[in-house]
């Protein structure tokens, strides 16, 4: 069995969108956006959301009309050929050394609050939680759509509770609009940070084949949760701007417990921080998904062992999942006796997530009709703004990118030596 359920409608679609967009990010952008960009933060997330728009539409066109497991790798295959395919694949298993690592401590810390355990219990949290993953990965998409979709109304009534309680018309008071240059940049300052939230729209394109009918409920998915996502977290930048529960890195990792101890006491935070740490599993868990498939559309490629290809009883690419939940554990474990700073993982991350974008978005201009590639090229600049604010973070993609282009040039060339041999 190769071929993928297609169970998926348009709500549970949108749950998806809002579950992969609204997770670690949550806990901790907000807060950290105001402490980079100071009143200028509201202004950081419209400007992130105005230049993620056309990227976000780019992923909406090709999920609908390229449905498919391999996501952004299979446009660009279709654009630039099979070898640019499976090593944009590689590009994305090179996130696994990078990225879920951030993802799974944060759920870790939030699980460490609920159960008052000490940071040293961060490790073993952690490598629970990548169980935790594991089983959820292998259960399907379907049952998973589910409790997503659980998870997002209560997160919804969580966040709509904290705005009425915590005044959010006065909290209206904290914004300030730039008026200068300087005051603009302190604004673009925090872009790299917002589009941290953004990482996730690749994913659901992985799950473009999922829906039973792609080309008019993959589009409103992604539209629709993005809506939804941008409300909540401009809701709670306005409300940790106002509170102050915002300044140092501690603070503002824990920013979502100070500001709910601050409105409603501390007993009222415990239990948001189990909420916390609900959302940040299910957002942690569908990249593990997105990930289980990218690995088996790259064994369908025959980029990687045949054995990967096979779905369970679930539908869902179990050995592909197992697999990627063994390098996120090997990934943490590596990060924590090398003592890498999250900030510099974050940065790495988000830079290659950031390269694949422009790579699609340059395939997109090659498979989209004439009077569409205008998106395209706006999608294109907009990408461009983001790797400048991003910066030297970018080094890691671009290396990881020429390697894995390199090892499947040596493939490929290995492979055509091997056929004429065996014709001689």
């Amino acid at each position: 069995m190769s071929e993928f359920k297609k169970t998926l409608g348009p709500w549970q679609g949108i749950a998806m969108t809002i579950t992969t967009f609204v997770g670690t990010g949550l806990m901790a952008l907000p807060a950290m956006s105001v402490t980079q960009a100071g009143d200028f933060a509201f202004y950081s997330w419209l400007i992130t959301v105005f230049i993620i728009i056309p990227i976000a539409l780019v992923f909406a066109l090709l999920g609908s009309r390229f449905p498919s497991a391999g996501g952004a790798s299979h446009y660009i295959g279709q654009a630039f050929g099979d070898k640019a395919e499976k090593a944009v694949g590689w590009l994305f298993i090179s996130i696994l050394l990078v990225g879920p690592g951030v993802a799974i401590k944060v759920c870790a810390y939030y699980l460490a609050i609920v159960f008052n355990l000490s940071n040293e219990w961060i490790l073993t949290l952690s490598i629970l939680t990548i169980l935790g993953l594991f089983l959820f990965g292998i259960i399907g998409i379907q049952t998973s759509a589910r409790i997503q979709s659980l998870i997002v109304v209560i997160m919804i009534v969580a966040v709509a509770s904290l705005a009425f309680q915590g005044d959010i018309t006065s909290a209206t008071a904290s914004i300030l609009t730039p008026l200068s240059i300087p005051q603009w940049q302190q604004a673009l300052s925090a872009v790299s940070v917002v589009f941290w939230c953004f990482l996730g729209i690749e994913v659901m394109a992985h799950m473009g084949a999922e829906f039973k009918n792609p080309a008019k409920d993959f589009p409103i998915a992604m539209l629709g949760g993005i809506t939804i996502v941008v409300l909540t977290y401009l809701t709670l930048v306005l409300l940790i701007s106002w509170h102050h529960a915002y300044g140092s890195e501690m603070q503002d990792s824990q920013s979502i417990a100070i500001l709910v101890e601050k409105i409603m006491g501390a007993t009222a935070s415990k239990w948001f921080s189990a909420g916390a740490f609900l959302i940040s599993f299910a957002n942690t868990a569908i990249y593990i998904l997105g990930f289980g498939r990218m690995v088996q559309a790259l064994s369908n490629k025959k980029a990687m062992p045949r054995y990967f290809q096979k779905l369970n009883a679930y539908g869902s690419p179990g050995r592909a999942i197992a697999l990627v939940c063994g390098i996120c554990l090997f990934s943490l474990i590596a990060t924590e006796l090398l003592n890498f700073n999250l900030y510099w993982l974050i940065e790495m991350t988000n830079g290659t997530f950031l390269l694949i974008y422009s790579l699609a978005t340059i395939a997109s201009w090659k498979l989209f009709s004439q009077n569409l590639r205008i998106l395209s090229c706006i999608s294109m600049v907009a990408c461009t703004v983001i790797a400048y604010q991003i910066g030297i973070g970018m080094l890691f993609a671009t290396v990881a990118l020429i390697t894995a282009y390199a090892w499947e040039h040596f493939q490929s060339t290995k492979s055509n030596t091997v056929s004429i041999n065996a014709k001689v």
